[in-house]
């Protein structure tokens, strides 16, 4: 009997011993950032063959298994930070360890989330990215965004309409084949399908994020040909505040005859952004006034933004956050010239005063189960616009409600390196206006799906497909979409990459419905307007470099994109003669014009560091594009008196380049820093506008909208403009600038009867705390 007492004692103590022994043979940790002490949820950690997520909490565990004992390190890796190379032993098996990460300053690891969805560094892009840092929308005083982007590489804004590669022209506001979102959230109007550049929050953003090419797999309709993304900023340390105030002039044009007034016409800007974190809740408040006299005659604006961002954090590492944003403006719109000798003045004194109020709730929610990350995101938008203008019969006053809801979730597989995408989007868009002939709806449901993976350390694959299905007032149509890309490292700090993207785009409320009149101009409806489709395919070249402190990365790209059933805005005779009112029966429609293609190359340079005691940061680039019909003789159009349309009889020039479209683009930016003094130039160039509508440049309209093929002969060699700015940090809360925008007062017109700003000289104070 003793005999077996010893033996289960024996065992006893063995079976607890094998149990110690197993539970100490794991690797534990929590994974921080070294600055703010922040927890970092999706970080890689690798220990041979074995790896691991940090999950919302930052904390790791991996399990040992026969072979592993005997490796001496583990890698610990996250997008945006410095890998670590951590020791382990023995002695650290069954103990929690603390690893703080150091983020990686570079050009080349820039992180973005635009064009996957999920932070990864500026070099493995798998498509064309640019991005803009918040230095150049402070010192360049900003005060919309669209200015801003007109200084990106490959972009160009035509009457606040933006362009990627040449892929849209001017279409008088309506449509938009570039998708923009606002933290994640796409911010285009539910009715005309536009954006409303004055409701980006300027005060807030800490980067801009530009994504070239097709991008409709994950973000849907409109993003047909790229992405412009705007983040946010969220204090995640100490309570932070800085505002800014500026007040310009406008000088006087060069020619006398554009002189319309002899007052001073003045602009003042404010601008405040303040944010704090109070144990698990981040605040961000912020907001401008506005007020511009107009350069133009009867072209005002008054306005006053406020926004907020809210994040909380719950102790079972749930985080709830809502962003809330108003805006109130008023003010008069200017579409089209009294004459080349009169730019300045509209025409007939035709002024549309808008009094608009928008407002829009966005709730959201992160959470974990497990090694899945979801995320909910919803959206409420409101737009209200009250117009007035000289003819009491055309009432052009407009309301929109948007609806939009996202669910998505992400799975990061470290042993096989894959990342996984996926999730469902749904949004309804309700609008009740006279211009657009009443009440209209639209819905649409997609689903998506990207896998992400990395072989060897050195090749990112992608590949994801999308199903979008839309109904406008009861007609549906639905259609799949797909892309793919590989990003490989040739050797350190080279990179190439190669991507296929399709894109599908259905027409706005705007595009479909819209009937109204400007002047002697009509805008009629076309409910039978079809939905554009397109690819677009690219290879690129990145490779870094350091010329002594001075660091960077240039990248070329060449790439291919074709569009079917290309929506364009036509001019012609598009209701039955009216002989006692002819113009009553002339004016815009959109039209499906046919297939076109865009083949071109883009080169772009970043750069930071220094020379000497001299920093130096600069974005520059050149796009060349040759945007062309494909079949000018196909007739797309038949009008009221049965003329047929075709791009041959409806083009200005015998060319067959698509209309408003630049040929070549080059944009150039640098700032120089010196102690505490800071001097930038930029500068812009885009080539001639080959072609424009016909009618624009024959009579009848020429009687009416005169000096149009005048000034287009005076600008056949381009337009260059150039920028200035002056800093002086008198110390390390308070700053001066002095901004001059348009610097050598160059005439500039960028689409039919339309000059731009003369020269704007501005002073800017600015102070943080």
């Amino acid at each position: 009997m003793a005999r077996y007492k010893f033996l289960l004692i024996c065992f006893f103590f063995l079976h607890n011993s094998i149990l110690v022994q197993a539970q100490n043979q794991k690797i534990s940790g929590t994974i921080k950032d070294s600055i703010s002490g922040e927890l970092i949820a999706g970080a890689v950690i690798r220990l041979g063959k074995l790896g691991a997520v940090s999950n919302s909490a930052g904390v790791f565990e991996i399990s040992l298994e026969n072979g592993s004992q005997n490796h001496k390190t583990i890698e610990i890796s996250y997008t945006g930070y410095q890998t670590q190379i951590v020791p382990i032993s023995a002695d650290n098996w069954g103990k929690h360890m603390v690893v703080y990460l150091l983020s990686s300053p570079t050009l080349l690891n820039q992180m973005l989330v635009t064009a996957g969805r999920f932070e990864q560094s500026v070099k493995r892009q798998l498509v064309s990215t640019e991005v803009i840092q918040p230095y150049l929308i402070s010192n360049k005083n900003t005060t919309m965004m669209d200015d801003l982007l007109d200084q990106v590489p490959s972009v160009n804004i035509i009457d606040g309409q933006i362009n990627i590669r040449s892929g849209s022209g001017w279409t008088y506001g309506a449509g938009s084949r570039v998708m923009v979102l606002v933290d994640g959230m796409p911010f285009l109007t539910g009715d005309a399908g536009q954006v409303k550049w004055n409701f980006v929050p300027i005060e807030n953003v800490k980067q801009v994020e530009v994504v070239k090419g097709a991008s409709s797999v994950l973000y849907g309709s409109s993003a047909l040909s790229g992405i412009v993304h705007f983040r946010t900023e969220m204090t995640n340390d100490k309570p932070f505040t800085r505002f800014s105030v500026s007040s310009g002039i406008y000088s006087q044009p060069k020619r006398n005859s554009l002189v319309w007034t002899n007052n001073p016409l003045l602009q003042y800007n404010l601008n405040g952004f303040h944010s704090f974190k109070k144990q698990n809740l981040q605040v961000s408040i912020s907001g401008n006034y506005f007020k511009d006299n107009g350069y133009r005659l009867g072209e005002t604006e008054n306005r006053l933004r406020l926004n907020a961002n809210l994040k909380y954090k719950t102790k079972s590492n749930v985080q709830y956050g809502l962003n809330i944003g108003a805006l109130y403006s008023d003010g008069g719109s200017f579409l089209l010239w009294e004459s080349y000798e009169k730019g300045y003045t509209i025409l007939d004194s035709n002024v549309s005063n808008t009094e608009s109020k928008n407002i829009y709730f966005d709730p959201n929610c992160t959470f974990y189960t497990g090694l899945l990350k979801h995320t909910i995101q919803g959206r409420w938008m409101y737009i209200s616009n009250d117009i007035s203008n000289s003819d009491s019969t055309v009432n052009q006053d407009n309301s929109s409600k948007n609806y939009y809801g996202e669910y998505q979730v992400q799975r990061y597989f470290s042993g096989i390196g894959l990342n996984l995408t996926s999730g469902f989007v749904s949004s309804q868009n309700f609008s009740s206006s006279p211009l657009y002939n009443g009440f209209q709806k639209s819905r649409n449901h997609a689903v998506f799906l990207q896998l992400d993976e990395t072989f060897f350390r050195k090749l990112n694959a992608s590949i994801g497909a999308r199903y979008e299905y839309f109904n406008m007032n009861g007609k549906a149509e639905s259609k799949p979409v797909f892309r793919a890309g590989i990003n490989y490292e040739l050797a350190k700090a080279s990179f190439i990459r190669a991507s296929y993207g399709q894109g599908y785009r259905f027409p706005s409320i705007a595009e479909k419905y819209i009937q109204t009149s400007v002047g002697l101009l009509n805008v009629f409806p076309n409910p039978n307007l079809k939905s554009e489709t397109g690819w677009n395919a690219e290879i690129g070249f990145k490779q870094g470099f350091a010329i002594k402190k001075l660091k960077g990365f240039l990248d070329i790209a060449v790439f291919y994109t074709r569009y079917q059933n290309m929506i364009d805005f036509n001019l012609g005779l598009w209701r039955a003669l009216n002989l006692s009112d002819p113009f009553k029966s002339y004016g815009f429609t959109s039209l499906n014009i046919g297939e076109t293609q865009i083949p071109g190359l883009d080169i772009s340079v970043n750069l930071e560091g220094k020379i000497g005691s001299v920093l130096i940061q600069g974005i520059m680039g050149y796009t060349y594009t040759n945007p062309t019909m494909i079949n000018i003789d196909e007739v797309f159009a038949v009008d009221s008196l049965n003329k047929e349309y075709s791009f041959r009889n409806t083009r200005s020039d015998s060319t067959n380049i698509l209309k408003y479209r630049y040929k070549h683009l080059f944009k150039m930016d640098l700032q120089f820093s010196y102690k505490k003094w800071s001097l930038g130039i930029s500068s812009r160039y885009n080539s001639y506008m080959e072609n424009i509508d016909a009618a624009f440049v024959t009579t009848p309209l020429t009687y009416f909208i005169k000096g149009v093929d005048e000034a287009r002969k005076s600008q056949t060699g381009g337009n260059t403009v150039f920028d200035m700015r002056l800093s002086y940090q008198v110390n390390t809360k308070m700053k001066l600038g002095l901004v001059i925008n348009n610097l050598f007062n160059a005439e500039i017109m960028t689409r039919p009867a339309d000059l731009r700003p003369p020269r704007l000289t501005m002073i800017q104070f600015n102070y943080q705390f």
